[in-house]
């Protein structure tokens, strides 16, 4: 049974684009090249996409417009892959909602393809929270999130909302509370996007295959820590 041939009440949402030089992990190509993010890149999303895969619920690849879809479909075979609404990513997340919610699920997440500590059992604690809550959210160390999840569609959660800052999730919550949503929060992870996350990933992760592969890339690139 493909993701295409049943519809269930959750649905996950996995934002991604093709891992193409120069088009991905810009703040780490400062640091590291556009061949290397790339590659960094390349390997966050696949293991994010195998570690969330799951028959408990639907899973939605939502690109963007510029990226091919036959990458994607290779690394989740019958997964449905969308392109990714116009607008800034508050726009994005709030329009994916909407129509997501008109196709009849009742449980939406969201997740990027930056948090490599996300695994399918975080999906499912947050499906498993939207069943008393409105919102969910997964924390991550530099101030936003990696996870959204709703159960009630709340376009406002997505709008003044300073993105790609540490204001994020402090901004959403604020939102939440004078709205009356309430919310629950899953465990807060780090989100690769600079390279002293990166290096702080492969630090906490030392010695697992992926913590591994980082630290190869890393090598050939000629990337050395500060000290």
């Amino acid at each position: 049974m493909t993701f295409k041939e049943t519809i269930k009440n959750n649905l996950l949402v996995i934002f991604a684009r093709e891992p193409v030089p120069g088009c991905v992990k810009t703040r780490l190509a400062k640091d590291v090249g556009i061949a290397a993010a790339a590659a960094l890149y390349d390997l966050m999303l696949r293991h994010v996409v195998k570690s969330v895969i799951s028959t408990q619920y639907d899973i939605v690849i939502c690109k963007t417009p510029e990226s091919g879809g036959a990458c994607f479909e290779s690394m989740a075979p019958g997964a449905v892959v969308r392109d990714q609404p116009e607008g800034d990513l508050g726009e994005k997340m709030s329009g994916v909602f909407k129509a997501e919610f008109a196709r009849g699920y009742r449980r939406i997440c969201i997740i990027g393809t930056d948090c490599p500590g996300i695994s399918s059992s975080d999906i499912l604690r947050a499906f498993e929270l939207l069943g008393n809550f409105q919102l969910v959210l997964g924390p991550s160390c530099d101030g936003g999130y990696y996870l959204v999840g709703l159960s009630v569609f709340h376009p406002e959660l997505f709008e003044g909302i300073a993105w790609s800052t540490d204001e994020v999730l402090s901004g959403t919550l604020r939102i939440a509370r004078s709205l009356g949503i309430g919310y629950g929060c899953l465990a807060v992870r780090v989100d690769i996007d600079e390279i002293a996350d990166l290096e702080r990933y492969i630090s906490e992760s030392f010695g697992t295959e992926l913590s591994s592969a980082f630290t190869k890339i890393l090598q050939e690139c000629g990337w050395k820590k500060a000290k």
